[in-house]
């Protein structure tokens, strides 16, 4: 923590926002202290509104980590977006969250190593229309990652996925299916090895 306190404000929150006209968006660097969440200066979170994310008490976020809440413009797009961070939860440094189209859940006392993406929504990708005028698709938009949970450095959490309680997700795996309470999986999609033991 010592890292984080070197860069915090004094302040029960400071807030820096830059704000861009032509997207109607603005990131957020979050400087916490008596509110117990250190969020660290060089990470950014951006958010559509302040109704879209819930971080909770004892949550750390480290350096370079990128948050990001939006819905799509199209007028039939998904609009509620929501990505909650539950208590005690450790999110390391060069992290990528995207709970735009979609919604994202990680629970209390989870710990999220470094490099990690986990991504809300896929593209719609019918033929015959540009994939990127296509939007986020509505079908499994979301990721559900239960408490005391441990996701290894590398490891990509794809849409649709709910992770059990106590799982391990070893570094460097894909996963692309739902995982067990207290399993440990891994690999290129990621497979189940065994469950932890006592």
């Amino acid at each position: 923590m010592e890292l984080i306190y070197n860069h915090m404000s004094v302040l029960n929150e400071f807030i820096f926002k830059i704000y861009s006209k032509s997207s109607r968006r603005f990131n957020r660097s979050i400087f916490y202290s008596s509110n117990q969440k250190y969020i660290h200066r060089k990470a950014i979170l951006s958010f559509k509104n302040n109704n879209c994310y819930k971080i909770e008490q004892g949550v750390y976020i480290g350096a370079f980590t990128v948050i990001s809440v939006f819905d799509d413009n199209s007028p039939d797009a998904y609009s509620d977006s929501f990505l909650s961070i539950g208590s005690n939860t450790y999110i390391g440094e060069n992290n990528n969250i995207r709970a735009s189209g979609g919604n994202i859940f990680i629970g209390n006392n989870c710990l999220i190593s470094q490099f990690v993406t986990i991504v809300a929504s896929n593209h719609n990708i019918k033929i015959g229309q540009l994939i990127n005028k296509q939007g986020w698709s509505k079908s499994n938009n979301f990721v559900k990652i239960n408490d005391d949970v441990w996701v290894g450095a590398g490891s990509i959490i794809l849409p649709g996925v709910t992770i059990g309680k106590g799982a391990v997700i070893a570094a460097g795996s894909v996963v692309t299916k739902d995982v067990d309470e207290n399993a440990i999986v891994a690999g290129n999609p990621a497979k189940f090895l065994k469950y932890r033991q006592a």
